[in-house]
């Protein structure tokens, strides 16, 4: 050991809290430990997260940094209790074998400590956990920290303190009060506190959205048509999807907003304003589809395709048959364009072609219909080689779920293939097993 990582030694062990956090966070560094891991509350990017996925840990350096931080939160240090409970939390060289909610309980304990020290990352962590994590929920606890760490400048806690008065949780509902911390929150925090209070709140949500579109807030545009949508009012909808749809996405997914578009193509095509239009629908369906949205290729596709127009309907199958949907929490290749570039080739008297596409669209598990069209290809032999193994894993996939159409089809299928024999071993015990299934969904439905 280095003369002066001796003297810092000689200093911790004295009780330096400067030393002990000097040490801790050496030992801290030491261990290989994502250091910059995200509190509870906070979130991070997926590409922050898997960054940080292949690092090598040392175990007995975490031992040695959470050892340090302790002894300083026993003597009273608040930033080192903060640092205790957030390892406690997360059993970082500690409490390995304790449960998730016993841990929790442990780290509330130690972050309350931390913010009745006065540490402000500790009032934020110590608001949120008041919301019902690990610890009863008490929403007025939960606010006046909140509040407290509001008021020593603590953005984040800001943002939760406007919502509380706009929605009154955890306190009286103060409109005027929440637009006074509104007012404090930068640009970009302030429209994201909105968004918030749209998505949160049903009697508030056109206010909050109109506040947002003053803003010049084209996903707030959106989910304003939403609304309009789901109450039937189609005319103000349409206008609305119409001017989200063309504007700036400001940093948003370009493909929430492209989805206003195909809204807008959806009004026209069924005509929910009086005005049915395959011409405009079409239109907004195009301004979509230039945008590489998938959603809007496949309506552009099987609108051309009804139209009889294949070859220019097939362009847009093609790009979104090989390409993935982006929409958020959507990465899949688009089975319904497969199904439908099969369409095509059947059409042209290609079916070796057409059930190759129908093969791929099988692949998607929202596609029933073509898993079940698959099973009874590859279970007879048509325009496939035979292969029963594969179809009754299909006809299995599609009777999968009872909420599907094609659940009854595809068990009452399974049944008699087994009771039968036909192509497989006779096993009643199997047929029993999925008319079992099916009766089943015949009690429930009584």
């Amino acid at each position: 050991m280095m003369r002066n990582e001796k003297a810092l030694l000689r200093s911790a062990e004295a009780g330096n809290i400067k030393a002990i956090k000097a040490l801790a966070r050496r030992y801290d560094k030491a261990s290989g430990r994502w250091t910059d891991e995200p509190n509870v509350g906070e979130s991070i990017s997926l590409s922050e997260f898997f960054a940080n996925m292949e690092r090598e840990e040392n175990e007995p350096c975490k031992e040695k940094a959470f050892e340090w931080f302790m002894r300083g939160a026993q003597l009273g240090d608040p930033e080192c209790m903060y640092e205790v409970a957030h390892r406690i939390y997360d059993a970082i060289g500690c409490c390995k074998d304790e449960e998730w909610k016993s841990r929790g309980k442990k780290s509330f304990e130690w972050y309350l400590k931390s913010a009745q020290a006065g540490y402000v990352p500790a009032m934020r962590i110590t608001a949120y956990m008041y919301g019902g994590l690990c610890v009863e929920k008490n929403e007025p606890e939960s606010f006046r920290w909140y509040l407290k760490a509001a008021e020593l400048g603590d953005e984040n806690s800001a943002r939760e303190v406007a919502k509380c008065y706009a929605k009154g949780k955890g306190t009286d509902k103060n409109l005027a009060e929440a637009d006074k911390w509104l007012a404090k929150l930068s640009d970009e925090d302030y429209r994201s506190t909105l968004h918030d209070l749209a998505q949160s709140s049903d009697d508030d949500k056109i206010m909050w959205l109109d506040r947002l579109i003053e803003f010049g807030d084209a996903l707030a545009l959106k989910y304003k048509a939403d609304v309009y949508a789901a109450e039937q009012k189609f005319s103000e909808a349409l206008e609305l999807y119409i001017k989200a749809g063309m504007g700036d996405p400001e940093g948003y997914n370009q493909d929430v907003l492209s989805e206003a578009l195909v809204q807008s193509g959806n009004i026209y095509y069924t005509g929910e304003t009086g005005t049915q239009s395959d011409d405009l629908a079409l239109k907004y369906y195009r301004l979509a589809a230039r945008k590489r949205y998938i959603k809007g290729m496949v309506h552009c596709g099987r609108l051309l395709y009804d139209r009889g127009e294949l070859d220019e309907a097939e362009k847009y199958f093609d790009y979104a048959a090989n390409h993935r949907e982006n929409f958020p929490f959507v990465n899949r290749i688009n089975g319904v364009a497969r199904e439908y570039m099969g369409h095509i080739c059947a059409r042209r008297g290609d079916m070796a072609q057409a059930y190759h596409w129908y093969a791929l669209a099988s692949e998607d598990y929202n596609n029933q219909a073509m898993k079940l069209k698959m099973a009874d290809a590859y279970f007879y032999g048509d325009g496939v080689p035979q292969d029963v193994t594969k179809a009754i894993a299909l006809y299995e996939e599609a009777g999968k779920y009872p909420s599907h159409e094609y659940f009854f089809e595809a068990r009452t299928k399974l049944g008699w293939i087994y009771k039968l024999g036909e192509f497989v071993d006779k096993d009643s015990a199997k047929a029993e097993e999925h008319w079992k299934e099916l009766r089943k969904l015949d009690k429930e439905e009584d």
